[in-house]
Order: C-alpha cells, then sequence, then structure tokens
C-alpha cells in the first residue's frame, strides 16, 4: 500500500475522482470496522463523516513534507541516541 497510497494521493490532489475513489475503497475495511462499533441509526452518519473526514486530509495533505525512508532511519538513529544520552546522563 506504501508507494501505491503515495501516487494515488498525488493523483487525486491533481483531481483524479477515481484515485480517491480506490483510496477509500482501501479504507473501507476500517470504515466498517467503526460502523460496527456504533449504534445501528447512526452506522450512515459515522460512515460519511469518517469518508468526508478522509478526503478532505487527502486533499490537504502536503507530500512535500512526507520523508524518505533515509531521512526517516536518520530520524530513528537521532531519538535512540538522544534517549540513550538521557539514560547515561540520570546514572551520572
Amino acid at each position: 500500500m506504501g508507494n501505491d497510497l503515495f501516487d494515488l494521493v498525488l493523483k487525486a490532489q491533481a483531481g483524479d475522482k477515481e484515485a480517491l475513489e480506490e483510496i477509500i475503497t482501501m479504507f473501507t475495511p476500517v470504515i466498517n470496522s467503526a460502523r460496527y462499533k456504533t449504534k445501528p441509526d447512526r452506522q450512515d452518519d459515522l460512515e460519511q463523516k469518517i469518508v468526508e473526514t478522509i478526503i478532505k486530509k487527502i486533499l490537504m495533505y502536503d507530500l512535500a513534507q512526507t520523508p524518505d525512508f533515509s531521512a526517516f532511519c536518520r530520524q530513528l538513529q537521532e531519538l535512540q541516541l538522544n534517549r540513550t544520552t538521557s539514560q547515561e546522563a540520570r546514572f551520572e
């Protein structure tokens, strides 16, 4: 789903309605799970609200700020280094 989702979001932001529908279809199992955890008379409203939220988030998401995998790894290394340094400081 990784790169596929990225490409679909890119297309959806460019106005491709089929890409937007495909993204919503990808999340249908999660939407259905949420539906069944609420009262039957509220399930349709909940589904509509979730789909609206997904659409808004897709259209507003800044793909330029998405880190690549190597940047993600660097962030993890920095986090680990900070934790190690913090733990060493407590034992001194």
